[in-house]
């Protein structure tokens, strides 16, 4: 997990993906959304073409040719799974569009009843629509960089069944802000609205700046046995009961004992670091956002964990000058954007030197491409397990176990 850099099918990320055949599950939104573009299949069949797909990235690099690659572990929901909806607001001739860009335009698809929306999500999707035309908020036109308001993004806790209203907005102004906020405070499980301030042009969905509109800023759900809490703009795994189990293939793997020492980097608002903490001696964990940083800090003392440290800075940074104040590091894990480890941050990794990593990654491209290098610089690939956290749509995460083959 990680801070606000989630790199999941969200409003600003257009999609470039085929016409899928008609789903078995209704979809309203069907066949002018692309976002999910394995809808039309059963599931057994979309878990194979995503053990294909990362078993076809692997055969790039020798290294990795002869890693085998197991069924893909599934979700227990094939729908109304998501946790979170990130959707580009725009005036139409129809009326307003809470939806998702069509691929290669800046059209765009309503999805304001998207069956793979957790099921909290789309009532209050509604009555923020309804809100908003009542209210007549001034929606952003991207010809003209003219209104105000841009995108909406809901978050759901599936464990307190409450619900956090993001509303990014071209500047500070938010016309008739009190009204917006009585309005959308009173829709069933809203306890926390906050605005995000975000005036530059394209698809990048949030800015810098955070302003609280209501006095809770954060949700709080739980991943297995832990309790995470997360601010507006913060990363969390779209799919938990998908997360518990991608965690719990991670922790063993990892295999701390009571006398390691573990590093987690890219470690978000702490998830992986606390699963490690329960059997590790020590666990520092390395974020580049501030914004998670201080979620993690905070999700120290909500789950009474006082063996774990949280850095904020890059790897490359951070990580050498961690290196200096251990002796050693037994366990390191990393869980990094789709871009994947750039060569400065595998340096580091690779100097330090652990017994043990485990890598989770978003981008089976970028995993396979730096488990090649880790291969050429003293380790083993020992596995590879392929987790389906959004089902319907071509995204698989990955877990890979991996080994040094000899001492540093």
């Amino acid at each position: 997990m990680r801070g606000a850099r989630g790199r999941e099918r969200g409003a600003g990320e257009p999609h470039p993906s085929p016409r899928p055949p008609v789903p078995a599950q209704p979809c309203p939104h069907f066949p002018n959304c692309a976002g999910c573009a394995l809808i039309g299949r059963p599931y057994g069949e979309q878990l194979q073409l995503k053990q294909q797909r990362v078993r076809e990235v692997l055969t790039c690099f020798a290294s990795l040719s002869a890693l085998s690659v197991p069924p893909v572990i599934g979700s227990p929901r094939a729908f109304g799974y998501r946790n979170q909806a990130k959707l580009v607001v725009r005036h139409a001739r129809r009326g307003l569009l809470l939806g998702i860009y069509r691929p290669h335009s800046h059209q765009v698809v309503d999805i304001s009843q998207c069956p793979v929306h957790h099921p909290l999500i789309n009532p209050v999707l509604a009555r923020i629509r309804a809100t908003l035309d009542r209210l007549e908020i001034p929606i952003y036109d991207e010809r003209t960089r003219t209104g105000t308001l841009r995108y909406v993004i809901v978050r759901v806790s599936n464990w307190t069944k409450q619900a956090q209203i993001i509303l990014v907005t071209r500047d500070r102004q938010l016309p008739q802000a009190r009204q917006v906020v009585a309005q959308l405070r009173r829709i069933r499980g809203v306890t926390s609205i906050v605005q995000n301030i975000n005036p530059d042009p394209g698809n990048v969905i949030f800015g810098t700046i955070f302003v609280p509109l209501t006095r809770e800023t954060a949700l709080i759900d739980r991943v297995g046995l832990l309790k995470l809490r997360t601010q507006a703009g913060a990363f969390l795994q779209a799919n938990t009961p998908v997360a518990c189990k991608l965690y719990d293939q991670a922790l063993q793997w990892a295999a701390p004992t009571a006398a390691d020492v573990a590093v987690d980097l890219y470690s978000g608002v702490g998830a992986l670091s606390f699963y490690l903490a329960g059997s590790a001696k020590l666990v520092f964990g390395i974020e580049e956002s501030p914004l998670a940083v201080v979620d993690a800090k905070a999700n120290i003392r909500l789950n009474g964990f006082h063996n774990v440290r949280f850095h904020v800075g890059t790897v490359a940074g951070v990580l050498p000058e961690l290196i200096e104040r251990l002796e050693r590091v037994d366990v390191l894990t990393l869980n990094p954007p789709r871009k994947g480890v750039d060569e400065e941050a595998r340096a580091a990794i690779a100097a330090c030197a652990p017994r043990r990593m485990v890598y989770i990654s978003c981008n089976p491209g970028t995993l396979a491409r730096d488990l090649d290098w880790f291969a050429a610089h003293g380790y083993h690939i020992a596995r590879l397990q392929p987790f389906d956290l959004l089902p319907q749509t071509e995204h698989v995460e990955c877990v890979a176990a991996l080994e040094r083959r000899q001492p540093a």
